[in-house]
Parts: C-alpha cells; structure tokens; sequence
C-alpha cells in the first residue's frame, strides 16, 4: 500500500455545536486526529451539528439525522459518527470531495444536488459514472452494449447538460453536484 504523501499545513477546521460541552468534544477529536487545527476564522471546513446557514464559500461537514445537502453542505455523517468517519469526511470535504455517510445514500441519489435544466437521462447517468472511473468510449460501449457512436452522442448530450467543455470537467462537475458519488 503506498503511504500517503505528507501535509504542508493541517486542515483548519471550525467546529459549531448546540451544545458547549458537544463543541469541546468535538474539537478534542479534531485536534486529536493530528490532520487539522481548531479555528475560529479563516476554515477549510466547518463542522457543525446544527442546522447550517450561511456558511460564506466555506465547505460544510454537516453531523444530522436529516439525510438531505443543503447548500454548502460537502459531507452528510449522522451524528452518532464516528472519529475515524468524523476524520474522514473533513479530509474528503477539504480535498473538495463529497463525503456521505452509506446510509443517507439512497436519498441523496434519488434527488441531485445540482439543478439541471434539464435533467441527465438515466442512460446519461451511467456514462457519467463511467466517465468517472476513466473508462474510454469503446470500453463503454461494450459495458453498455451499445455502439460506440451512441456512446459520443451521451457523452456530447452529458457535456452540454452540465455545461463542461471537457470528460474531466463534467466528471469533476458531476462529482460536486452528487450525480457521482466517489
């Protein structure tokens, strides 16, 4: 397994609780964890166990029992988390990934964070996850079992819909707004 290459600087992290003694806890696991640094300004993520709002361009790891992303909102953990699950999410969320607890998927995937104007067709949606894992058109023809041409048609029609100009930028377009879970 190869060993993760080291930080420059720890995750600044801003943790808010309804509770003081929710938010010492909180804080404790986080300075524990040895990856991030408890902050009051400037964060990369804010960890909150309340409803949030507002969060001003600053990534959300949101702990709840609601299994919906509000705006902001880059990691969904149930409350009862874990450290190393709690941990996780913030590095993903920083490293500007999603991070979802498995058992708020299914909700997630029936409805998309990002709006379309028109929706991506369910066919669509599996060139998309296709995309993702770096799979080339012929590849996904055979998996589909459709022409290889058919296969450029979805990719064009998957571009146009999320306004990329590219397979990565859809690809990373498509992992921000939920239609990808990675």
């Amino acid at each position: 397994m190869a060993e993760r290459p080291a930080r420059t600087r720890p995750i600044r992290v801003q943790v808010t609780a309804r509770s003081p003694v929710v938010q010492a806890g909180l804080e404790a696991m986080m300075r524990e964890s040895g990856v991030v640094e408890i902050t009051r300004h400037n964060a990369d993520v804010l960890l909150t166990e309340t409803v949030p709002a507002g969060a001003q361009g600053t990534p959300v790891v949101w702990l709840s029992d609601e299994g919906t992303l509000r705006d902001g909102v880059r990691g969904l953990l149930p409350r009862e988390a874990g450290e190393h699950e709690i941990v996780a999410a913030v590095e993903a969320v920083a490293a500007g990934l999603i991070a979802v607890h498995p058992q708020f998927l299914d909700t997630l995937q029936a409805r998309p964070v990002m709006e379309l104007a028109e929706p991506l067709t369910p066919r669509e949606s599996e060139v998309l996850r296709l995309l993702a894992e770096g799979v080339a058109n012929k590849e996904i023809a055979w998996r589909l079992s459709i022409s290889e041409h058919t296969v450029k048609f979805h990719v064009a029609s998957v571009l146009d819909k999320l306004n990329a100009s590219s397979r990565t930028e859809a690809v990373a377009k498509g992992i921000r707004s939920g239609l990808v879970v990675v």
